[in-house]
């Protein structure tokens, strides 16, 4: 039997076996693995990132596995990947908007628009152009420097909006540098020289004036500046003085641009029974269809100067790079303009008129159209536009409008006598 003094085995249960749980982060840790090929000695372990093998980012963030490639092979860079990714998942965490990360290197502004300019040339544009570029693009440059910046990292938004209002002048011409900074920039962004460009072109825009006083010749001024032709002298031949005679007809007559006439085919002239020659072609600007006529004495005219035979009236042919064609175009425009200062033409006022090819071509031609009580559709049609547009730029001389509101709104007064 046993005594007192005998212990009782009691089975005692073990104790419960507590299962850590790991707390998830609130930031994700980026990790950096790498990818090896079958011959690295260092296949199979991934953590392992001194080879030249191709490296991947990797982390987890709420329960789900990511991995995204580094797009290099160099550990070190892949570090730094990782180290700015984590900085953001940071900033994210706490609330705080995410710094732009910034270029590796320091760019001076100058060097920058010394290269972009170089760029541009070597792009086979015009000599003028580029010019106008460098001329900008260094005023620019001084005005940073004026405020102390010289690396085009440190170049903000707020800089870029001082400048913008900061410019003088038409709207054309500030909207014309504003472009120009803006391209710059993108030059930047484009080939790494800077991460995200400041010129914020929502923020940069300059509306148009919407107002346009175009100027025009009547019959006995076009007929004065015809008459000035013999008077160009220099390396003008006679061939070229009739050749600009044709051409000056050719767009009072139409309402081409300078572009269009200059590149005009033979074939887009097609004669019509009654004597009179239909023109079709579409604009180089905007690929707007033209339909316009001609009578049988202007097409004389116009053929008296042109091309005798050949696919063009006016050039041998149609050149294939674009800055030969600007040459050739503007040719022609630079000859007008020598043209109209010697003819010394002037308005009712005694002020000297500044001819150029859209005065003395497209619109002397929606003038003589407005002036025969022609509808604003119609003229749309035979110069390539819209009507609102022809609406927008030559209201002012629509006569036939004029008169009609001055007679309504005398009828009104009429029939409404007041007494004062």
């Amino acid at each position: 039997m046993p005594t007192e003094a005998t212990a009782v085995a009691v089975e005692v249960p073990p104790p419960p076996v507590i299962k850590l749980r790991r707390r998830r982060r609130e930031v994700p840790k980026v990790n950096v693995y790498s990818r090896h090929t079958s011959d690295c000695k260092w296949s199979g372990k991934d953590r392992k990132i001194g080879c030249p093998c191709p490296k991947q980012l990797v982390w987890y963030r709420d329960g789900k596995l990511y991995r995204v490639s580094a797009d290099t092979c160099d550990g070190e860079v892949a570090e730094g990947k990782a180290r700015e990714m984590a900085n953001g998942f940071a900033a994210a965490a706490k609330g705080e908007p995410t710094a732009a990360p910034v270029a590796k290197e320091s760019y001076l502004i100058d060097d920058l628009v010394a290269a972009f300019v170089g760029k541009k040339s070597a792009d086979s544009v015009r000599r003028s152009t580029v010019r106008q570029w460098k001329f900008e693009l260094t005023n620019f440059a001084t005005f940073l420097r004026g405020r102390g910046l010289v690396n085009i990292g440190d170049v903000k938004a707020d800089d870029v909006q001082v400048w913008r209002d900061g410019l003088e002048g038409a709207a054309a011409g500030r909207r014309k540098r504003v472009m120009f900074v803006m391209a710059f920039f993108n030059y930047c962004v484009d080939f790494g020289k800077l991460v995200k460009s400041p010129a914020i072109k929502s923020q940069l825009r300059i509306k148009r004036s919407g107002v346009q006083t175009p100027r025009a010749l009547d019959n006995d001024q076009f007929t004065k500046l015809l008459a000035t032709l013999p008077k160009l002298n220099g390396r003008t031949t006679d061939a070229e003085r009739a050749k600009l005679k044709s051409l000056a007809i050719l767009m009072r007559m139409t309402g081409l641009a300078l572009k269009d006439a200059v590149c005009c085919e033979r074939n887009v002239f097609e004669p019509m029974p009654n004597g009179t020659f239909r023109m079709y072609l579409r604009r180089a600007k905007t690929g707007k269809p033209v339909h316009n006529y001609l009578s049988a004495e202007t097409m004389a005219a116009v053929l008296a100067g042109a091309k005798p035979n050949g696919k063009y009236l006016f050039i041998d042919s149609l050149p294939t790079k674009e800055n030969e064609l600007k040459n050739a175009v503007e040719y022609f425009g630079g000859r007008f303009v020598k043209l109209g200062e010697l003819a010394d033409i002037r308005d009712e006022h005694d002020a000297k008129i500044k001819v150029g090819s859209h005065g003395l071509g497209r619109h002397s031609f929606v003038l003589m159209c407005l002036n025969a009580d022609m509808p604003t559709h119609d003229i749309a049609t035979l110069i390539g536009d819209t009507p609102s547009v022809v609406e927008q730029h030559y209201s002012e001389w629509i006569r036939a409008r004029a008169a009609r509101l001055e007679s309504r709104m005398m009828a009104v007064l009429a029939a409404n006598p007041m007494r004062w």
